[in-house]
């Protein structure tokens, strides 16, 4: 079944993109803070990550030798 799934996603990434067509795109004066934005967002959320499980990595990696 999970052949099935990825040859779907496949095709619909085929037939969606098209190379031929024009793009007419542009990008605003925003796009670069908001490029930013997502950076700090990401930056922020992994210090957080990190800070809640950052006990439970360190046991795991000094845990005592049982006799």
């Amino acid at each position: 079944m999970r052949i099935l799934y990825g040859l779907f996603f496949v095709a619909v990434f085929i037939l969606t993109s098209d190379p031929s067509t024009e793009a007419n795109a542009y990008l605003d004066p925003s796009t670069g803070s908001m490029v930013l934005q997502l950076l700090l967002g990401g930056v922020a959320g992994a210090v957080v990550v990190v800070k809640l499980y950052w006990e439970k990595v360190k046991n795991f990696f000094t845990r005592e030798k049982q006799p």
